[in-house]
């Protein structure tokens, strides 16, 4: 597969996983919920807060699954995630746009201090 090399290279980074039946479907799309895990895992992002608590916030908050919580709520707490046109959204289950990753790759960066911080509305607050 073309992508091999990459998609060996961030799964040993943490980044991202196979499923459970040890495949990795790479050209299925990826949703919302499976971007904010693979950037807090391959992160190392750890909670400061009870998940639940960071997650009640939203009106979809329920809706995280119990395996992907301490990740999701991580990624809010750094700054990671962002939704647009909703902040009080999380959508995790629609699946991830161009512009959406592009914009949550970019707050991991911000959040690695390797780019500068643009102010929107739409990032998500915890």
């Amino acid at each position: 597969y073309w992508g091999f090399s990459a998609i060996n290279e961030s799964a040993k980074n943490g980044f991202l996983r196979g499923y459970p039946d040890k495949t990795f479907k790479p050209t299925q799309p990826i949703s919302r919920l499976h971007v904010l895990v693979a950037l807090a895992s391959g992160l190392g992002l750890k909670n400061t807060n009870n998940p639940d608590e960071v997650l009640k916030k939203y009106q979809d908050g329920g809706e995280v699954p119990q395996y992907a919580r301490e990740k999701v709520s991580a990624a809010i707490e750094a700054g990671i995630a962002v939704n647009y046109p909703d902040g009080n959204l999380l959508n995790l289950n629609q699946n991830a746009t161009r512009a959406e990753v592009a914009a949550l790759v970019y707050q991991a960066l911000v959040k690695e201090g390797k780019a500068e911080a643009i102010p929107s509305e739409y990032i998500v607050k915890p």
